[in-house]
């Protein structure tokens, strides 16, 4: 029968089903636990028993002292649940609590979403994960270029695969060989994370998402966090673009639309028009639908990534509106 895990010290729960690791329920649900190998051989994922009792504990080379087990610690990773549990375990609660990383990774899969952005996927080694916060960037290195700032595009639920968005730009050594040169198995250096850009898991209020094109990367991450949390709060999405084909997964976007109660997805394009570009357009557009669907942003949370240049306008706009400065988290990513 599913278990119910109640976690401590921050008091999360979440369940597992039969035969299904503690780990790996736990991941599903949004906890931040550190772990690298997800196979006993590492020993990052203990924990302590506190009350109730553990199912079939699967074989690990990590070797824990006799007094360690005696104390109720165990791999979570290799245990399942025979009943409803209470437990002892290290998660993160913010970017302070996790550690700067180093690894090489290899590319996994190469998907082109559309003519000018490639998803770039990297499978880390078996004994090492990344341990990460939805949101964050890390820097990557390929082919002998400098290295390059990218947010994940992932969930932190799988860190041993993780997702990169890269768009295609003119004389630009890095999209170039993803674009042109980049071939599966290649290595990819790791290096992070970084960056403030993450869910407030505290907050219970409604949560509007803005992002500009290849910057829904990030927000992807967020809201897929935002999803295993199965937080209460309604979301909106704007994803803004210079052109309706720059949406380059609008299709999942709208699954998140049909399977969840309280989402909305709005995409905005621009053309353009006179003096503005269409990125400029794009964002006028995108700041009046936001006027007009939320007159009244004093209790919202809004999360946004994009070019500065761009949401100064849009920002004048959201605190006109109510939202106060603190409730507008800006991902600031120093992209080249």
């Amino acid at each position: 029968m599913t278990a119910k895990v109640q976690v401590l010290p921050s008091g999360h729960a979440f369940t597992v089903e039969p035969g299904e690791s503690l780990l790996d329920g736990a991941l599903r649900a949004g906890l931040s636990i550190h772990y690298n190998c997800n196979s006993g051989s590492c020993g990052d994922c203990r924990a302590r028993r506190v009350s109730g009792e553990l199912g079939e504990m699967l074989h690990h080379d990590f070797v824990l002292s006799e007094r360690e087990r005696a104390d109720g610690q165990f791999l979570l990773c290799r245990a399942t649940a025979a009943t409803d549990l209470v437990l002892e375990v290290v998660e993160a609660r913010g970017v302070a609590d996790v550690p700067h990383q180093q690894l090489s990774t290899q590319v996994s899969k190469l998907v082109r979403l559309n003519d000018d952005v490639m998803e770039m996927h990297v499978r880390t080694p078996r004994s090492q994960t990344l341990w990460f916060l939805a949101g964050q960037h890390v820097r990557l290195t390929l082919g002998g270029l400098a290295p390059r700032n990218k947010s994940i595009a992932s969930c932190p639920c799988n860190g041993m695969v993780l997702q990169f968005h890269v768009r295609r730009v003119a004389n630009d050594p890095f999209s170039d060989y993803v674009f042109s040169k980049l071939k599966l198995r290649d290595t990819v250096e790791i290096e992070g994370p970084f960056g403030q850009f993450v869910l407030d898991e505290t907050a219970e209020r409604p949560i509007i998402f803005i992002a500009f094109e290849t910057g829904f990367a990030p927000i992807k991450s967020l809201i897929e966090h935002a999803i295993s949390l199965d937080i209460a709060q309604p979301i909106w999405l704007y994803w803004v673009a210079r052109h309706a084909q720059d949406h380059y997964l609008a299709n999942y976007c709208r699954s998140w639309h049909d399977a969840l109660d309280a989402f909305e997805f709005i995409e905005i394009s621009g053309d353009a028009a006179g003096a503005m570009t269409a990125a400029e357009v794009a964002m006028a557009r995108a700041a009046a639908r936001i006027r007009t669907d939320h007159p009244d942003l004093s209790g919202f949370d809004v999360y946004a990534n994009g070019p500065d240049t761009l949401f100064a306008e849009i920002g004048a706009s959201l605190f006109a509106q109510g939202l106060p400065p603190e409730r507008l988290f800006i991902d600031r990513v120093q992209r080249f």
